[in-house]
């Protein structure tokens, strides 16, 4: 079984969760959204989240955050010490949907490269000219 938690600055997170479900219906129903606003804490909600992780050993929990080495993801690196957790950053779309589409089993270390690469691959820079023609084409 997988949990999949999307933490953010803002309500970045409830925006991708909201996405998602738009896409895949209820498969998005099983994520959890943290949303740091001004006056909350991360490292609370990674305690509170710990507290979770210890209770549940055979729960696999997918964290995925927004920004590399902002206080959401500094809060929840150290969780990755539980052999159950998987932390990600670069929050998007794209790797949302392939966590909740493609990847349903517990997460390899192939899977987890496999993830990333993809959603590298989705980063695309798109000019007017004869892009619009292959832009087309890949569709």
């Amino acid at each position: 079984m997988r949990k999949t938690i999307l933490a953010s600055h803002g309500h970045l997170a409830e925006g991708m969760k909201d996405a998602a479900k738009l896409i895949t219906g209820s498969m998005a129903d099983s994520i959890e959204t943290y949303c740091l606003l001004p006056g909350n804490s991360p490292t609370d909600y990674a305690e509170k989240l710990e507290t979770e992780i210890k209770n549940s050993p055979e729960i696999e929990y997918v964290i995925v955050t927004d920004l590399y080495g902002a206080s959401v993801c500094t809060a929840m690196v150290p969780l990755t010490k539980y052999p159950n957790v998987r932390l990600f950053t670069g929050l998007n779309l794209a790797m949302v949907l392939n966590l909740l589409l493609s990847f349903c089993e517990p997460l390899t270390t192939l899977n987890i490269a496999d993830i990333v690469q993809e959603t590298k691959e989705g980063i695309k820079f798109i000019e007017f000219s004869n892009q619009i023609d292959q832009v087309e084409n890949d569709f």
